[in-house]
């Protein structure tokens, strides 16, 4: 039902926001909110579950266990970032087969060679136009329902500049994918040229590197973009909020001063389902 409803939001006019998360509260607020879709960073999953950066240090095993917790605690439909795929033509099978089963309606699977690391650090090393296009075409013949979106991530701009990701797009496209994403597309003058040169929906990464880069959902929208993902902006904010508390109480010996700013311990108790978990036991009772 969950890829049913992504499938059909796909096919809808308008733009798709999907918030990033590392942790099912996360999701649990995007949901909460009134978003329709989720999306599992994997730099903050990884940050989230080890303290580590996006080195590839985390296995297909520990990242769908965490997007499980996460689809299976919200109703809406939950994109996951699923790296390189994990390794060859096999893994990539398995890797799509073990996160449809898992609950997530779509994953992405970039051109990355193992190790990988986050799109915005210098080192990145890239397969093959050709190879990647098979892990798609792999990708697509895994899956068993077929609104279950496979989406084409490309690394290639940083490394190969604009011209070559965009070659790239549209071989991944003709691959079979589903939608494509290239990081770290630097103007709205790339974006547009994307949208408007690949036979496939497009997915823009808003990660926020400085103010003059930050657009808008409704701009992203007039650019062609369909779905936009805030990979690290809950990440982010959230870091930099919890280490200004944590100053405050080394400095003060206090949280009083933060209080107002808290979530109420009843709302947070209703946000995980408190409620609904007490009528299961009261009925069984």
């Amino acid at each position: 039902m969950k890829n049913q409803r992504l499938r059909e939001l796909m096919n809808r006019p308008g733009i798709i926001i999907a918030p990033g998360v590392s942790d099912a509260i996360g999701a649990r607020l995007v949901e909460k909110v009134g978003f329709h879709v989720c999306y599992m960073t994997g730099n903050g999953a990884v940050a989230s579950m080890m303290g580590k950066p996006d080195i590839g240090v985390a296995t297909m095993t520990e990242m769908v266990q965490r997007a499980h917790y996460l689809a299976s605690c919200i109703s809406i439909p939950l994109i996951s970032d699923a790296d390189n795929g994990y390794g060859g033509l096999n893994n990539v099978k398995r890797t799509v087969e073990e996160f449809e089963a898992a609950g997530v309606s779509a994953v992405h699977i970039e051109d990355q060679a193992s190790p990988k690391k986050c799109g915005a650090m210098e080192g990145i090393q890239l397969v093959s136009t050709e190879e990647m296009a098979e892990k798609i075409r792999i990708a697509v013949k895994a899956r068993k329902d077929p609104d279950f979106m496979i989406i084409a991530r490309s690394d290639s701009r940083k490394v190969l500049g604009f011209e070559e990701s965009l070659r790239r797009a549209r071989a991944y496209a003709d691959a079979g994918a589903d939608v494509v994403y290239v990081e770290m597309l630097e103007s709205r003058e790339e974006i547009l040229k994307l949208t408007t040169s690949v036979d496939a929906p497009v997915l823009y990464d808003m990660l926020e590197l400085f103010p003059e880069n930050i657009y808008s959902s409704q701009e992203l929208e007039g650019l062609g973009v369909k779905i936009v993902i805030y990979c690290l902006s809950t990440t982010l904010y959230a870091a930099n909020r919890v280490k200004e508390m944590l100053e405050i109480l080394q400095q003060t010996g206090t949280t009083s001063s933060l209080f107002d700013k808290m979530m109420p311990l009843h709302d947070y108790e209703e946000l995980l389902g408190l409620t609904e978990e007490i009528n299961i036991r009261q009925m069984l009772g």
